[in-house]
């Protein structure tokens, strides 16, 4: 049985589950009210207080292979998305965001704990704009939204962390003995696929092409001039011009 330690706040969320990762069972759960020194990839910072977002992180120890750590948390975000807000369209961003329409949403940061070179377990953190008001989001350095600013309710913090920690966990068990139908749906939300958009590689190079599936190991499959390519990694800036919502 998984633990949920709700903390009133730290730093990071990930950084705190990969300090304590032996004092949690197999797909346990840390959330903060108040996170400090959130991180996102290529160093970003995600920050969030007063109880207003989910900051979360999901310790996995039995993963198929370590990218199934944001492939799981990934389709269990849009699930509980769907069910609690029927109404909005959210959707993948490879690698690891959720958009809804050409705003962001939520962001998540897979980090493996390596020790004596043995890999003892993955943590995924997820940030999901919640209760976040339009004015704060506007200082976040692109564009985003949270379920407030979408549909002016306030919604219950605690109640959606235990409502996703539950659809992690489901959808973990399934991932142990059916990863490839776990991969599936996760293919499936990563919407942009079959779309021209634009990479930036971890050297900073910009290119356009199409972004024309998801390989069987998590990576991209991005044409440009004519060229298959395969990205582990790398920002994915959506033209708005190609992607119709």
């Amino acid at each position: 049985m998984y633990i949920h330690q709700r903390l009133d706040e730290v730093d990071s969320t990930n950084t705190y589950a990969k300090t304590h990762f032996r004092e949690f069972p197999d797909g346990s759960v840390i959330s903060a009210r108040r996170q400090t020194a959130g991180r996102g990839r290529l160093g970003r910072k995600w920050l969030s207080g007063n109880d207003l977002d989910i900051t979360a992180s999901f310790l996995f120890r039995k993963l198929p292979q370590p990218f199934y750590a944001g492939v799981i948390t990934g389709v269990a975000a849009i699930e509980m998305l769907q069910e609690e807000l029927p109404e909005l369209s959210p959707y993948l961003k490879w690698p690891n965001d959720i958009y809804i329409g050409y705003e962001k949403l939520s962001g998540m940061l897979s980090e493996a704990v390596w020790e004596k070179g043995q890999m003892q377990c993955v943590i995924c953190g997820i940030g999901l704009n919640v209760n976040t008001s339009s004015e704060a989001l506007a200082g976040a350095g692109q564009p985003a939204v949270s379920l407030f600013s979408l549909t002016q309710k306030q919604f219950d913090v605690d109640f959606l962390i235990e409502r996703l920690a539950k659809i992690v966990n489901r959808y973990y068990i399934i991932c142990q003995q059916y990863p490839q139908e776990v991969f599936e749906l996760w293919r499936k939300y990563n919407r942009l696929a079959g779309h021209e958009i634009e990479v930036v590689d971890p050297a900073g190079k910009v290119m356009r092409g199409i972004f024309r599936d998801i390989a069987p190991g998590g990576e991209m499959i991005f044409v440009h001039e004519g060229r298959e390519l395969l990205f582990s990694c790398g920002d994915v800036k959506i033209i708005a011009q190609s992607v119709k919502f």
